[in-house]
């Protein structure tokens, strides 16, 4: 028998504490990604520094002929990376951005150490357009206004830390985006934060139908 099911017959609340602890910490890689101090997974796999709500639901879409736009390079950029057709991502810090550029594969293009209006301006050519904007950097409100005019009208715009920004809210609901916010935990931290992802009434990224994972996740999916 398990240590978990001695512990049951034990306490159940307790394992179940037991067990809600160990998801999170091991499952979900969040213990590991503490230690190293930035976002992986339980093997070590580069992870964007968002809740994990959030991330589980992009991971569901299929974004193999995205464009992404990213403010902010880290390891979003290379999961990123892994999951679309090519990725854009602006930085502003030079550790940041030469350590992304050393690891980045051929999809990949880490812009910078940049600031202030290059910073902002940086990626966005006249007339071009992105199924995916990330907002996860410098200038948050500056970035996310002036970038809304590049994504693609099926598109989706990802706001970090969302819970910080009500105001960005604001502004691109009233400029008619849809507003989900995931809450939650999410790598690294030991709080949770919120990660909102904006989209138009014509969003249409595709799904993947992918299933949930239990030896990640932590699920129990009963057959009916």
């Amino acid at each position: 028998m398990s240590f978990l099911g001695v512990l049951h017959r034990i306490s159940p609340a307790v394992a179940k504490a037991a067990r809600a602890v160990h998801t999170l910490l091991v499952k979900r890689g969040l213990w590991h990604s503490q230690q190293r101090g930035e976002p992986a997974g339980r093997e070590g796999e580069p992870l964007p520094w968002i809740t994990f709500p959030a991330m589980d639901y992009l991971a569901q879409l299929d974004f193999s002929q995205a464009g992404i736009l990213e403010y902010g390079a880290g390891g979003s950029s290379l999961w990123w990376a892994a999951r679309a057709r090519h990725v854009i991502s602006v930085e502003s810090d030079p550790c940041w951005a030469e350590r992304v550029r050393s690891r980045a594969p051929e999809n990949l293009r880490v812009i910078g150490p940049l600031s202030g209006t290059d910073y902002v301006s940086a990626l966005l050519e006249p007339g071009e357009k992105f199924e995916v904007i990330v907002v996860d950097g410098k200038q948050r409100e500056a970035c996310a206004l002036a970038a809304l005019d590049h994504l693609a009208e099926g598109g989706l715009l990802v706001l970090d830390n969302a819970d910080w920004y009500p105001q960005i809210c604001a502004s691109l609901r009233q400029r008619g985006m849809l507003e989900v916010d995931f809450h939650g935990f999410g790598p690294v931290n030991d709080y949770t934060w919120t990660t909102s992802i904006f989209v138009r009434a014509s969003c249409a990224v595709p799904h993947r139908g992918q299933t949930w994972v239990p030896s990640t996740h932590g699920n129990f999916v009963h057959a009916s």
